[in-house]
């Protein structure tokens, strides 16, 4: 998995980048401004700049569309980064030009200008970019940022692979480095997982039975770490798989789900967007709801119940009380589980349905005013600050507790990959009324399979539902 300082260095990349481009081509203006050859144009400095800021942000698209945004830019060569940034400039100069050359209010006071500030431009990205490698290095240099790597292989292909990541300018940080048939032992990768964190597993032998490669899968998904296999082996099961270099070594990617690096950081804005939206909306609605409760079963607005989040943190999911007051205040019942307080009411029936689904249809500790919260989704409305300070996401699996891992067997790691979010492909495809297996499956189709336009249909296909009621309880 991507560590958060790899992405802080990414995205500092941009603003960097703009400025330096900008400075360029002030530079530009001030250079040629300084010849004794007056300006084609009277274009006023601050007029100049102001007017080109806008048309270089679009060089920003342009680096991106050259690949110098993606993490794999991390394990280029300087000069194959500076190739790029060269040949970027270019193509954003050129169509600067060309609309320059049609604008009926020209944009540069001399042809001169356009040509300098490629030159600066270029120069300064490539001086702030190598300054930005330095300062990572040197972080590296202090385990700062650095992936803990176990690498499981046999032959000269494993000293080859050691060699390169030697190199402390890649930031990995070799913990073991072992022939695959001494080091088969699920014992000892839990070992050193717990000694040392592990971010990353080369995999380079394919001389193992299926099994094997099983295991190694499944502990890297159980344990968010990054597996990536040398290209010899001639199947991973269906696994989604990008490929990657390192140095002259081609690589292929496990990838437990599209939700990382940029589209993390993606989905995130849009939360944010939504979320600041929707508050507009649900505050009024908020109050009222609390006023409600207050009058109906006089006792506490809000219900916090400990759920677990991304990379199995703990997360207090924040929720309007929808129960009545004497089953989830204390009293009688404090430190009871939901299973034990239902077992109080004698009834079977009740006890099956909660163990099989986790949830009971005709829950008689409901109170009447919880009753129609639930039925409209209304009892998660304070979600949305949950929302807001990164707990949780608009559209992601259901928010589980720890105990429920065990019901995701051995896809249970790959739960652990994302935040959890307010509603999901198992929301829009049946809600409660398909059984927990189902759930389940729906949870881990997602995860592997995100993308923001799924992210979209679900949202659309929740609004109906809300609208509806159907199945909430």
């Amino acid at each position: 998995m991507k560590k958060r300082s790899e992405l802080a260095f990414l995205l500092v990349h941009i603003p960097i980048d703009y400025v330096m481009i900008v400075f360029g081509f002030a530079l530009a203006y001030l250079i040629r401004e300084g010849q004794a050859k007056p300006f084609a144009y009277s274009i006023a400095g601050r007029q100049y700049i102001l007017g080109l800021m806008v048309f270089l942000s679009s060089w920003l698209i342009i680096y991106a569309l050259f690949g110098l945004y993606s993490f794999t830019s991390a394990h280029r060569s300087r000069l194959s980064e500076f190739s790029r940034i060269v040949g970027a400039s270019a193509i954003g100069t050129t169509l600067l030009i060309i609309f320059d050359f049609f604008s009926t209010n020209p944009i540069f006071p001399s042809k001169a200008v356009p040509i300098y500030g490629f030159l600066f431009a270029t120069l300064l990205v490539c001086i702030a970019r190598y300054s930005l490698f330095l300062l990572q290095q040197v972080l590296y240099r202090y385990k700062f940022g650095t992936h803990n790597t176990l690498i499981l292989g046999s032959g000269p292909a494993r000293i080859e692979l050691e060699k390169l990541m030697s190199d402390k300018a890649r930031g990995y940080n070799i913990v073991a480095n072992n022939t695959t048939k001494s080091f088969l032992s699920q014992k000892n990768w839990h070992t050193l997982q717990s000694q040392y964190q592990l971010d990353d597993i080369f995999y380079i032998d394919n001389s193992e039975d299926s099994e094997v490669i099983t295991k190694l899968l499944l502990f890297c998904r159980q344990n968010q770490v990054q597996l990536h296999v040398i290209p010899t082996i001639r199947e991973l099961y269906g696994s989604t798989m990008k490929t990657a270099r390192l140095g002259d070594l081609a690589l292929l990617e496990v990838i437990a789900t599209p939700l990382d690096g940029w589209g993390r950081v993606l989905k995130r804005i849009v939360d944010l967007l939504l979320c600041l939206f929707a508050l507009c909306i649900a505050l009024p609605i908020m109050g009222a709801i609390a006023i409600m409760i207050k009058l109906f079963d006089n006792g506490p607005v809000f219900y916090s119940h400990k759920r677990i989040t991304r990379s199995g943190k703990p997360l207090n999911i924040v929720k309007f009380r929808s129960m009545k007051q004497m089953y989830c205040t204390g009293g009688k019942y404090a430190g009871k589980t939901d299973l034990e307080i239902l077992k109080t009411f004698n009834d079977p029936a009740l006890v099956e349905e909660f163990i099989k689904d986790q949830k009971v249809k005709n829950d008689p500790r409901v109170s009447s005013i919880g009753k129609f919260l639930r039925r409209t989704s209304l009892d998660e409305l304070p979600q949305l600050f949950n929302v807001l300070i990164g707990q949780l996401s608009f559209v992601g699996p259901r928010p589980i507790v720890e105990a429920e891992l065990s019901r995701y067997g051995d896809e249970s790691g790959i739960f652990l990959h994302i935040k959890p979010g307010l509603t999901g492909l198992w929301q829009v495809s049946g809600r409660n009324d398909i059984d927990y297996d189902s759930r389940v499956k729906l949870d881990i189709y997602y995860i592997e399979n995100w993308s923001l336009g799924l992210d979209i249909s679900i949202l659309f296909r929740t609004i109906p539902i809300l609208f509806s009621g159907r199945s909430g309880y």
